[in-house]
């Protein structure tokens, strides 16, 4: 079988797929992944062939900054609304649409896998008639969102002649679902094929060992916290309070990461139970942690909660809020939005979350429930009989 992933090139689009992608290569399939430069480093690092479509992750959010100016005003929810579309409708799907349409057509796949923000995948494997895989990288996308993006790529479907299916034909043939059921009651009555997958990580194999100051930090007796705003939202007040909150709370070691281009000096001098660090792949952490604190990002969210470990959750835009929600409404964690976000709150959380057995309860939870859900293996076994299936 000829599989082509594709994928926009943020970290947490990429890293969700990754367990799959391998188990597929590993089971003697080809496989191909279409991304941007910075997300094909990712992949690549991992073992797996890629080739070149669309925009780096940088570039895709400086040509919606300076496309629409107004969203450096919009907050919350507000600003996830304003974004969607416009950042994977218009500007991801239109950026990479003829680099992967010629990369399918070259290729010839059996079936295309693309994560729930590609506009793309779904009109390429349309015009090469096969079948289409959207795969989760969070929750399910409110289907009034998804319609949204689709409708900015109207003109794309009528580049390969075709009439725009429904969700950007995302549904048309089968859904990974990676979201515990125990986090959120899911609305996916209009999808067409659902197969549910327990989420990932294969940071480590993109990552190497654990800074020696950091190493020295978690060999000490005291609980760990880790503190992450991912890749993307790395850079507001939130994240500074956070980041001053911890500093408060000298009978805990405290590791910060502000990615991989992120400057680690940008908080200025830590006190000594404190390390700031640009990238430590979260796999090298949570087993060792005792609390997260991150902007509600997909990948953090569930690799903790798969870890058993409670959290405070800062959102700050996309699906961030949905899954603070849905944390906090297990009794995993909680959740703080916007001005509420200070020094004093977030230190506050901090105790309650490592003091109060609920959490760490209610996390387990979470976990146990992962635990049981489908494997990669079983994804990948509907997936081929999907291809079968449309082969005949």
């Amino acid at each position: 079988m000829r599989v082509l992933f594709s994928s926009t090139p943020a970290v947490g689009h990429v890293q969700p797929m990754l367990p799959l992608a391998l188990h597929l290569k590993a089971a003697g399939h080809q496989v191909l992944w279409a991304t941007g430069a910075d997300g094909g480093e990712r992949v690549r690092a991992s073992g797996i062939d890629t080739a070149l479509a669309g925009w780096t992750a940088p570039e895709r959010l400086r040509a919606y900054r300076e496309r629409w100016p107004e969203a450096s005003s919009l907050q919350g929810e507000a600003l996830t609304e304003h974004m969607f579309p416009r950042l994977f409708g218009l500007i991801s799907a239109h950026a990479a649409f003829d680099d992967l349409l010629a990369i399918g057509r070259r290729y010839s796949p059996d079936v295309v896998i693309s994560e729930a923000g590609d506009f793309a995948a779904p009109i390429v494997a349309a015009d090469l008639a096969v079948p289409q895989v959207t795969h989760a990288f969070g929750t399910i996308i409110p289907k009034e969102r998804v319609q949204a993006a689709a409708a900015e790529t109207t003109d794309l479907w009528n580049k390969i002649s075709q009439h725009p299916r429904p969700f950007g034909g995302c549904y048309d043939h089968l859904y990974l679902d990676i979201y515990p059921a125990s986090l959120s009651a899911q609305d996916l009555s209009h999808i067409r094929r659902v197969q549910r997958v327990r989420p990932g990580s294969l940071n480590h194999r993109v990552g190497g060992e654990l800074p020696a100051d950091v190493a020295q930090l978690l060999g000490g007796d005291k609980p760990i916290l880790y503190l992450t705003f991912g890749t993307v939202f790395n850079n507001n007040p939130a994240f500074s309070a956070a980041v001053a909150a911890v500093a408060r709370v000298p009978d805990i070691a405290a590791i910060v990461t502000v990615g991989p281009v992120g400057d680690p000096d940008m908080f200025g001098s830590q006190p000594p139970h404190v390390r700031i660090a640009r990238y430590i792949p979260q796999d090298l952490l949570f087993p060792r942690c005792a609390v997260v604190i991150s902007h509600g990002g997909s990948g953090t969210v569930l690799g903790a909660l798969a870890a058993g470990i409670p959290q405070i959750c800062l959102p700050q835009a996309a699906d961030q809020f949905r899954n603070a929600r849905a944390c906090t409404a297990a009794g995993a964690g909680v959740d703080l939005l916007g001005d509420a976000v200070t020094v004093t709150a977030v230190e506050r959380q901090v105790g309650r979350v490592l003091n109060e057995e609920s959490f760490r309860h209610g996390a387990q939870k979470v976990a146990d429930d992962i635990a049981t859900m489908p494997t990669v293996a079983d994804a990948a076994a509907t997936i081929e009989e999907l291809v079968s299936t449309s082969a005949h």
